[in-house]
């Protein structure tokens, strides 16, 4: 069984000494005091709880039936805090994007420059990841723009452009209509064959082909014709080495669902290949030495409190993450005024992961049900009839929603701090549905399964807490659409879901898991494994379609809203590309992390 959240199964249990005490109480704020504008809000309490992790049940039979699934153990230790993040350091790329800054908003609002050449540098900043210091100018642009839109494509003929164009508008929430490439087509109905010479052209239509909305085959045809013959392009010997590689990139994961600053990272190698703008340039790498010196300064404090609330030691069975989390967060907020933001996201999912791992991998049946009970009561005071290792999950929980609140109320932000623990409560309930489903190794029917499979993927939940620190968005507002279930969360909830299921499934086989989405869909429907796994792609497939238009169409929240959601697909592909990453980081994610929070580029 693997109930879904934000990061997923634990290591196997080490035996442990009887009598072991361990105390819960941090000694560190929940938060790094340069964030915070109330910093009398985070007195720590003066209760402590000494428990012993045995609590738990412990006859022979019961530990013997415990999953208790075999992952991976912490890679990074300490490192982080070895990481030099000199003040001085800070200062000087701070100052030096400043600098510029104005040379390039001058850059995006020249009245010399035509409308396809203002979106055409808005879509180099979008690749280059320095977007989000002229949000403000790119809107307005675009909104402009929008509104001259036959004008915009009326003789266009350069397919690099018009997919530029289609980009930039959709990433931005216009919705252009995919009419626009019917240009590119023959009588035939099919795209003209002389296009798979223009290489640029081609790469920028299979990025803007992933932008579909429900039912736009011209989208989907151009998808199939621009990544057959960008496979042989990248291999031919006539097209430059960096181009190759970029077209590699590419095809391995579109810009759509890449991690913006990894897209940025891996752009901005190409571009000074490319005839390029020496400021632009300079601008771009500059941010990301500073986008990297904030995130590695938010890991100094994730490490300390995480170290301090010491949950590895105290419960052996969870999956110490705390760098994998952490990077999954940094997937849904590049910017980097959204330091505090990250902050909270990963702390509430670090506590999470020790939820679904108790759940998942640990507690018997009557101990998860426990667990949720306790979680449903929300009770500090009334758990000390629990075995010690669900006091010491509860508590976690609980003590950090609590620090998260106390800084939030005087912000006028702890409505969402409420919205996000009735949620957990509810991925808790999920949590308890599958466990008893598991345990008894009982196969729902992939209907039943998918339903309650929605809540314990906890993408509910996990939007739910990264709207808390969002103070450029109003609170009522956006909690008012939350409540409303609207569809692009249940879109996501799938696409999460289904992913996970289909990296995990053989993992889980092989472990005598049974409860998983592929295995409910086989049983179902009386097929084989291949054809599930087919189906519940293009089930997937469909979901992100559905996201996209709700992207588009939603007016009722603000934009910055929207793209947290929209993020959220490049956390699914960040963890599940080739099996579960979280759980077993050693690839490409152990690769990522290490060059994003340890190689600055050269300037």
């Amino acid at each position: 069984m693997e109930a879904a959240r934000m990061g997923f199964r634990a290591k196997t249990l080490p035996h442990l000494g009887n009598g072991t005490r361990l105390p819960l109480k941090t000694k560190l704020s929940l938060f790094p005091m340069h964030l915070l504008q109330n910093h009398t809000t985070l007195s720590r309490r003066s209760t402590k709880l000494n428990l012993c992790v045995k609590g738990c049940s412990k006859t022979s039979g019961v530990e013997s039936s415990r999953p208790l699934p075999h992952s991976a153990p912490d890679l990074w230790g300490d490192h982080i805090l070895s990481v030099p993040t000199e003040n001085s350091e800070f200062d000087t790329l701070e100052t030096e994007i400043e600098s510029i800054k104005p040379k390039m908003r001058n850059m995006l609002m020249s009245s010399h420059k035509t409308d396809k050449e203002r979106i055409c540098l808005i879509h180099l900043l979008i690749c280059l990841g320095t977007f989000h210091y002229f949000e403000k100018e790119i809107e307005e642009i675009l909104e402009q723009a929008f509104r001259k839109l036959d004008m915009l494509f009326t003789d266009e003929d350069d397919l690099e452009t018009t997919a530029i164009m289609f980009e930039v508008f959709r990433l931005y929430g216009h919705k252009i209509s995919c009419d626009v490439f019917d240009r590119f087509k023959g009588v035939d109905a099919k795209f003209k064959e002389h296009l798979v010479s223009d290489v640029r052209g081609m790469l920028q239509l299979y990025e803007a082909a992933h932008l579909a909305t429900p039912f736009e085959t011209i989208l989907d045809e151009a998808l199939s014709f621009t990544r057959y013959h960008l496979e042989s392009l990248a291999g031919q010997q006539a097209t430059a080495p960096h181009i190759s590689r970029h077209i590699l990139n590419a095809l391995y994961k579109p810009r759509f669902l890449k991690m913006e600053i990894i897209a940025a990272r891996e752009y901005i190698h190409f571009y000074q290949k490319e005839g390029h703008d020496e400021t632009l340039l300079k601008f771009a790498k500059l941010n990301f030495n500073f986008c990297q010196l904030h995130y590695v300064r938010e890991l100094k404090t994730l490490t300390k409190w995480w170290k301090d609330i010491d949950l590895p030691y105290k419960l052996p069975y969870i999956r110490d993450r705390l760098l994998e989390t952490f990077i999954g967060v940094m997937a849904v907020y590049l910017e980097p005024h959204y330091s505090l933001g990250r902050i909270i996201a990963t702390k509430v999912s670090q506590v999470i992961v020790v939820m679904d791992d108790t759940c998942d991998a640990y507690g018997t049946f009557s101990e998860v049900r426990s667990l949720i009970d306790s979680l449903e009561r929300w009770d500090p005071g009334a758990i000390d009839k629990l075995p010690s290792c669900l006091r010491i999950v509860i508590q976690s929980i609980v003590e950090t929603m609590e620090d998260i609140e106390r800084e939030m109320k005087p912000r006028g932000r702890s409505s969402s701090v409420q919205d996000t623990v009735e949620e957990i409560k509810i991925m808790g309930r999920a949590y308890a549905e599958i466990s008893k489903w598991a345990r008894a190794g009982h196969v729902p029917t992939f209907d039943d399964y998918i339903e309650l499979g929605l809540d314990s993927s906890g993408i509910r939940c996990f939007a739910m807490y990264s709207f808390i620190s969002m103070e450029d968005c109003e609170e009522n507002q956006t909690n008012a659409w939350f409540k409303s279930k609207p569809k692009m969360l249940r879109a996501l909830s799938v696409i999460f879901r289904l992913t996970n299921d289909i990296a995990g499934f053989e993992e889980e086989m092989r472990r005598g898991e049974v409860v998983n989405g592929v295995n409910c869909y086989v049983k179902q429907h009386n097929v084989t494994k291949e054809l599930a796994v087919r189906e519940i792609k293009k089930m997937i497939r469909d979901n992100y379609k559905i996201m996209m238009e709700e992207f588009l169409t939603i007016k009722s929240v603000p934009r910055p809203i929207l793209v947290r959601c929209f993020n959220i697909v490049r956390l699914v592909n960040l963890y599940y590309e080739e099996g579960d990453n979280f759980t077993n980081p050693n690839g490409k994610l152990k690769d990522l992390i290490t060059s994003l929070f340890f190689h600055p580029l050269p300037l």
